[in-house]
């Protein structure tokens, strides 16, 4: 996908979708052969135990050099909390996948004391398909190769598992806590206190880096402090601990203080310390994240899967047409101009636990009306905020008898939507751009966008003009891309 300024200086997350697809692919030269069933039920992974304790992991460190997680007030890991996933083996792509499977045991296992199975190849398979022609489901398509070698994004992994149940677990949250020490993003930074603080609480947390440059043992330590790393990434792994006595000068490129990130990598154990390594706390990354999952819902059902269109609110678009400059918009401007309303019809009998949804913006406002029927009485409302751009699941007080029913989610400022089939789609592996075709499967009469008063069917053939982007400046015409439905699942218990 393209960058472009209207995204990155207005919703700087849709740019991490369209960007972080080069950023997530890496250079290991191993293949998966897993038996992939991308229904219900995954497929069997065979993976080695995962870690028991930190010292096994560090026996070619250094002892009288340095000892890590000796001082409990100013380190963490989630290995010696009893959290530790398998140290997996990509193949030659995959790694935004099998990182965000780590964070989906860790968390699952911090709450519930148990270790999920779920295959990343099942969740890869979920998200990409091979096919020059024939386009059955709402997924990401390629001509030729293996869908294993493409590089992703949290916004697929999120898609997969948002309404289809892999071993019965769904996506719960996916927290894009943005760029660290660095400015590439305008709204969404991420201090060293935040990190430490999400993976304390929610376990494993993912984080973008180059793969391989600046990496060197120090001392019998595999460590990183690549200083390019925010303009030059190509990988995602998981922090899972961190020290802040870890020597500054256990680097290639020394570092200015001491402490370092504790990374679990996707290369196997034969791999840095025995599939981990440390990234100093001075290197920066583009963007951090998480996903969690959840087992507490019976069924879930969306339309709208994967983001990759965004309705801004009238008045954002009105100043951009006017000629603002949008590196003039600030955050607080933006959250404040105006609700973007979108609504899916839903027909299905049962009681509706929860809504999921995506917001776009650190701190976004958002309203969820359930309404009868299509656009009947309002059953039920909900509002709030969410510190960290993402996708969040919304539970209900109590839940809601419901067959047909409406669902109407306000965000302030803009919302994300699944846009519309496209042939004008690139893949990546570590060597080259991959052409494909992305698929969706938007249908009349289900989900709707309100301009004004009036709710307009996404699929109207001047919902471009009747947004107002028709009349953007010509720079900006050319990344114009029909809403389609949004991204809204229900969940039902």
């Amino acid at each position: 996908m393209k960058n472009n300024s209207i995204y990155k200086k207005i919703a700087c997350a849709l740019v991490l979708a369209n960007t972080i697809t080069v950023f997530s692919i890496t250079g290991c030269n191993t293949t998966a052969d897993d038996n992939v069933n991308t229904g219900e039920t995954g497929s069997t992974e065979s993976t080695e135990a995962p870690a028991s304790s930190v010292e096994d992991l560090f026996r070619a460190g250094d002892q009288d050099y340095f000892v890590p997680f000796q001082n409990p007030e100013h380190s963490f890991c989630t290995i010696t909390e009893g959290w530790a996933t398998p140290v997996r083996q990509q193949g030659m792509g995959g790694c935004y996948c099998y990182s965000a499977v780590t964070c989906m045991q860790s968390g699952y296992m911090k709450e519930h004391g148990e270790l999920i199975d779920i295959n990343p190849v099942d969740v890869i398979n979920r998200i990409y398909g091979v096919s020059d022609s024939e386009y059955p489901e709402e997924k990401y398509y390629i001509n030729s190769g293996l869908e294993t070698d493409l590089g992703g994004d949290m916004f697929q992994v999120t898609g997969a598992l948002c309404d289809n149940p892999l071993n019965g677990y769904l996506i719960s949250e996916t927290n894009i806590y943005g760029s660290y020490n660095s400015d590439i993003q305008d709204f969404d930074r991420v201090t060293e206190e935040q990190i430490k603080e999400a993976v304390r609480e929610n376990g494993a947390v993912c984080i973008c880096m180059h793969y391989s440059k600046d990496c060197k043992y120090v001392n019998g330590y595999y460590t990183q402090n690549y200083q390019d790393n925010a303009e030059d990434t190509n990988h995602v792994a998981a922090i899972v601990g961190w020290d802040d006595d870890f020597p500054a000068d256990c680097f290639e490129t020394p570092a200015s203080r001491n402490g370092a990130w504790l990374v679990q990598n996707s290369f196997g154990e034969f791999w840095g310390n025995c599939g981990y390594y440390w990234i100093s706390y001075d290197m920066p990354s583009p963007l951090l994240y998480d996903c969690r999952v959840t087992k507490d819902y019976s069924s879930a059902y969306a339309y709208g899967h994967h983001v990759m269109a965004t309705v801004y609110s009238p008045a954002l678009v009105d100043k951009v047409i006017s000629g603002k400059d949008l590196s003039d918009f600030t955050l607080d401007e933006i959250l404040t101009s105006g609700d973007v309303a979108a609504a899916t019809i839903f027909e299905h009998k049962g009681k509706l636990g929860a809504v999921g949804f995506w917001t776009t913006f650190p701190s976004q406002s958002y309203t969820i009306e359930i309404r009868q029927g299509e656009f009947g009485k309002v059953l039920a409302t909900q509002s709030g905020t969410f510190d960290y751009t993402g996708y969040h699941t919304v539970e209900f007080e109590k839940p809601l008898n419901v067959k047909k029913f409406t669902v109407v989610v306000k965000t302030g400022g803009a919302a994300f939507f699944e846009g519309s089939s496209t042939d004008d789609y690139s893949a990546f592996t570590i060597f080259q751009r991959v052409p494909g075709h992305y698929e969706a499967k938007c249908q009349p009469g289900r989900s709707f966008i309100q301009i004004g008063e009036e709710w307009v069917d996404v699929t109207d053939p001047e919902i471009i003009s009747r947004i107002g982007y028709d009349e953007l400046p010509p720079e900006f015409m050319e990344w114009v891309t029909a809403p389609g439905d949004p991204c809204i699942t229900v969940l039902f218990i």
